[in-house]
């Protein structure tokens, strides 16, 4: 479970709508073999969308698509999308089992998040509070109620001091998120001054879910996976629009990508709410650009 950022009491998170800057994708880029981008994710050296210390950002990263400013702290460029990252989202479903195997993927990149040693600390090298823990978004879609907040199972906190180097199977976790629809974020912050690292290579129980949920998962079972988002089988009736927001429109942006005649052949109820996917985005692109 991933604890929403504004279901802290006495925590105000201002969110705002945002771009995502990304790179155009140089055509080398398109031409590489998968494991050559995986061994270039090596190369990240800046704060990405999930593997951001900073905030929160929602988006999918293949498609240049706004990115939603979820909560954080204010003040900071939203995070550039390495052309590594979107090229691996772009190809979509035919990556997973790769990126699944590198989920122990011990390499580092030259990023690192927390708190530097010295005794100046300003913004993203202060937390008053740092952990590694489990959350996980799981392929059945859940939507938590403030009760199961309040009362269910945590996730597990386990503190750490110091710098963490961000590792490539942590950016592989990203990925599968992005490609799935699942919000696997390696790194986040916390309100108030906190830090948390959800990585495989330090939480190995991660790496067992995602192979649970997505080891044997090939095209047709991720496409019926974002059509089940679509059609809100698993949908609590007390959280409307949010649920929308959260899986439904995410499920059609990457259908559209992944799956283009899918996406066109809609039918009765599912084209209707495709029809309000795409008003809702059009809304989104001239409020950005206002």
């Amino acid at each position: 479970m991933i604890r929403s950022l504004t279901s802290f009491a006495g925590v105000i998170v201002i969110s705002a709508l945002s771009a995502y800057g990304v790179p155009s994708v140089v055509s080398d880029y398109s031409q590489k073999s998968v494991t050559e981008l995986i061994d270039e994710l090596t190369q990240i050296d800046s704060q990405s969308p999930g593997i951001n210390s900073a905030a929160v950002y929602e988006g999918f990263i293949a498609d240049n698509s706004p990115g939603k400013f979820e909560g954080g702290v204010l003040g900071f460029a939203p995070p550039k999308v390495p052309p590594q990252m979107s090229e691996l989202v772009r190809r979509g479903p035919t990556v997973l089992p790769e990126l699944i195997r590198h989920l122990d993927d011990k390499r580092p990149t030259t990023l690192e998040v927390g708190n530097k040693p010295s005794g100046r600390r300003v913004g993203l090298d202060f937390f008053a509070f740092m952990y590694f823990s489990d959350e996980y978004d799981s392929r059945a879609p859940h939507w938590w109620t403030d009760k199961e907040r309040k009362n269910g199972p945590r996730p597990m906190e386990r503190s750490f001091e110091g710098r963490y180097t961000v590792k490539v199977g942590d950016v592989c976790y990203v990925l599968i998120g992005q490609i799935v629809n699942r919000r696997l974020l390696a790194v986040r912050y916390q309100p108030s001054a906190g830090l948390v690292v959800n990585s495989p290579i330090e939480t190995p129980l991660l790496v067992e879910r995602v192979r649970n949920d997505w080891g044997q998962a090939d095209a047709e079972v991720v496409k019926a996976s974002l059509l089940q988002d679509i059609r809100m089988r698993d949908h609590p009736k007390d959280t409307g629009d949010e649920y929308i927001e959260r899986f439904v429109d995410p499920a059609f942006a990457r259908l559209r990508v992944y799956f283009p005649d899918v996406y066109r052949s809609l039918e009765r109820t599912d084209l209707d709410k495709r029809k309000a996917f795409e008003r809702r985005e059009n809304d989104q692109r001239r409020s950005s650009n206002q």
